[in-house]
């Protein structure tokens, strides 16, 4: 691991000084005069403090007290830079991205790299979550010089915005993180200090060329002109991607695969999909819970889930974890609970939802993004010897052959190589509650405290290890959102009214929080629009999570707000070819930068055309040059559909549409069953006088065109959910 990467930062520092090598190495070498000069001014200008604190924000927050002089991601830093005629060097992180912390710490520990930032550059530390267009652009910006998308990223640009050079830092040690900003800030300094206008002049260029090309590529991309059967297809291919012998989910990468998980689920209780290919998506979704739920990706001991992992088993998480990927895991185990059965799955889901209220709720009563603690993996890991002193003999014993824990260690060779964490062992709980009960032919009910007591001993325990963890009290309008998903998915899975009260009680806080007029925003304290402004990608969150809430409660001013969003949304984010990802006035950068794979998360495009299919259903159709943009299926996804489940989703849902229409007087018990049918794949609306849909039930419209009229609760499921029994 250490190799590889000492191998990408040299060829990072290579590229990197053969820029700027390039860029000194043809033009005139300037008069001693020119560079006093600059000097001189640079000397005089006088360093602004750090300006973080007033920032809303896990992540400008946890710097709010740097020595370095961090500035705001503004315009007014822009011009600070003009006047003083600086550089900027930016730092691009995201808060779910724990490795910033380190690296940022590498810099701020070190008083020579320190005094060097302040007095060369404006410094600039930018939330490439908050400011989602500048995080989509690291990877443009990484794929120039070849290297993998890797954050956070050290990004020098002009006070115009231009970017000049760039580098993607990998977690290292101190001695490394200023090695590598040391080597290109002589190349850098060197080549502004002779030639600053040079500097300008070039960089504006390339980011011209950026532009074009960037637009090009936009505007190349072919639409599918069968997007039902090629959305069939990419299901196919999905389904077999994952190997049960090697436990691995081709083009998955480390990632859990919420996205697939959802969509595999989705589809194996489709009424519009063929039973065969029904069958193969249940087959892998069983698959994939048999692999996933026991395994150390989700916490016995608290519950919440791991996003992704270290090499190529579920072995060995990344010990990393945030607010939205907490929902988004949770929804996706709740869908495949509902295609397969699996009782483990809807408890791991409703577990995960527990750790997310526990670890992320504010006392705004919102949800924050979180912001983890970056510590070694070691102190999440377990040996034999630590459990026994921590539990009693009889309770180490169960406990240890529970987890599949050893004396050497748990973890594969392969995961492992060096053996840095032999005799370590990382948790997964292979044996319920109930059938560690059952194997020690103990009652359930007299078992079940003992458990209790175990895990929280040995959380207690790591927490000690661990020792103060980070608290994120910035109140966030994409983890809120996610949220409200998470409770109206967990509401159709159990019927308890308690999820659907939560659901509704977020959502009216967050609507309150983080509207702005008709418009979103980021954080629920005010902060500069380049900054706080709500991009596309919340938009897309925030018509989600109203048409979630509307699909459980059947009420319609949540369809009236989702369409004000949606109009909302299109008079900032149409553009004549491409869905823009940031509203003009909060955009620093000038380049055409749109969200069209789940990079990060979900991606903006697949959120939209989502909201457009299930808006549409509704009789409620989205601006049509909006909804044009939204529709097609790209015949890119169908080369890489595990970068675009959520566009496929989206394109099932709309190609083999299922519409529920409510007649009238329908009896309680059918209305709720109506609202605890999966939220998303399955379209409601109340019937109109053309329906002809008799009083007291309910008209199903199915793919094909057929249409079922029924009265029980029973005689809807029927219907409406192919159940995994059938297959």
């Amino acid at each position: 691991m250490n190799s590889q990467l000492n191998h990408s930062r040299a060829i990072a520092a290579a590229i990197l000084c053969g820029i700027t090598l390039g860029t000194v190495g043809c033009r005139k070498s300037q008069p001693s005069s020119v560079t006093a000069a600059v000097t001189s001014q640079r000397i005089a200008s006088q360093p602004q403090p750090n300006k973080l604190g007033a920032l809303p924000g896990a992540l400008y927050q946890s710097q709010a007290k740097s020595p370095i002089h961090w500035q705001p991601w503004t315009k007014e830093s822009l011009e600070q830079a003009k006047s003083n005629n600086q550089l900027i060097f930016a730092v691009v992180a995201i808060p779910q991205q724990v490795d910033f912390q380190s690296v940022l710490t590498a810099l701020a520990s070190d008083a020579t790299l320190v005094s060097k930032i302040n007095q060369n550059y404006v410094p600039i530390l930018i939330d490439g979550d908050a400011a989602r267009e500048v995080g989509l652009l690291t990877a443009d910006l990484c794929a120039e010089i070849k290297q993998a998308l890797q954050l956070p990223l050290f990004l020098w640009m002009t006070s115009d915005g231009n970017p000049v050079a760039w580098i993607p830092v990998p977690k290292s040690s101190l001695s490394e993180v200023g090695n590598l900003f040391n080597k290109s800030h002589h190349m850098i300094n060197r080549m502004w200090s002779e030639d600053s206008s040079y500097a300008i002049k070039n960089s504006l260029l390339d980011n011209s060329n950026r532009r074009v090309r960037i637009a090009q590529r936009k505007n190349t991309y072919v639409m599918s002109t069968r997007p039902a059967e090629d959305s069939l297809r990419c299901l196919r291919q999905l389904s077999s991607f994952y190997d049960p012998y090697t436990q691995s989910f081709y083009e998955a990468g480390g990632l859990l695969p919420s996205g697939a998980i959802d969509l595999l689920a989705s589809a194996a209780i489709h009424p519009g999909i063929s039973d065969d290919l029904r069958a193969r998506c249940l087959k892998t979704t069983r698959a994939l819970l048999t692999d996933i739920l026991p395994s150390p990706m989700i916490d016995p001991l608290d519950g919440g889930v791991f996003a992704s992992r270290r090499g190529n088993s579920w072995c060995l998480p990344l010990f990393t974890r945030d607010c939205s990927s907490q929902a988004r895991a949770a929804v996706a185990l709740i869908n495949a609970h509902r295609a397969t059965g699996n009782a483990e799955a809807l408890k791991k889901a409703l577990g995960v939802i527990h750790y997310a209220e526990e670890t992320f709720a504010t006392s705004e009563g919102l949800f924050a993004i979180g912001l983890g603690s970056d510590f070694e993996s070691k102190a999440w890991l377990w040996s034999v010897e630590q459990v026994n002193q921590t539990l009693s003999p009889e309770d180490a014993t169960w406990w240890i052959k529970a987890t599949g824990m050893k004396d050497l260690g748990n973890l594969p060779s392969e995961v492992d190589p060096q053996r840095d964490f032999f005799r370590y062992n990382s948790l997964g709980l292979q044996q319920s509650p109930a059938q560690i009960a059952k194997d020690r032919s103990e009652p359930l009910e007299t078992f079940t405290p003992r458990f209790e007591d175990a895990r929280k001993k040995l959380l207690a325990a790591r927490n000690a290890r661990l020792g103060e963890l980070n608290r994120d009290e910035c109140s966030h309008a994409g983890a809120s959102f996610r949220m409200i998903s998470a409770y109206a998915a967990a509401f159709g899975a159990t019927g308890e009214e308690s999820y659907r009260e939560k659901a509704i009680t977020l959502m009216n806080k967050t609507q309150t929080a983080f509207s702005d007029g008709p418009r979103l925003r980021l954080f629920s304290k005010d902060a500069p629009k380049s900054i706080g402004e709500g991009r596309a990608f919340l938009y897309g969150l925030a018509l989600q999570a109203a048409l979630d809430l509307a699909a459980i409660t059947s009420n319609d001013a949540w369809i009236d707000w989702s369409e004000d969003l949606a109009t909302t949304a299109a008079e900032l984010f149409t553009d004549s070819a491409f869905l823009k990802e940031c509203p003009d006035d909060a955009k620093i950068i000038d380049l055409p930068v749109t969200d069209l794979v789940m990079l990060f998360d979900d991606s903006t495009a697949g959120l939209i055309s989502f909201a457009e299919c299930r808006l549409a259903h509704r009789k409620r159709p989205l601006v049509k040059s909006f909804s044009d943009l939204a529709i097609p299926l790209p015949t890119y996804t169908i080369d890489r559909p595990m970068l675009h489940t959520d566009v496929l989703t989206a394109t099932i849902a709309r190609e083999f549409r299922v519409t529920i229409v409510a007649g009238t007087d329908i009896s309680p018990a059918l209305k709720l069953a109506s609202e605890r049918l999966p939220m998303r794949m399955i379209q409601r609306r109340n019937s109109l006088s053309q329906d002809e849909v008799p009083a007291g039930s309910v008209m199903v419209i199915l793919p094909d065109g057929q249409k079922r009229t029924v009265a029980t609760p029973e005689a809807l499921e029927e219907v409406v959910l192919p159940l995994s029994a059938k297959l």
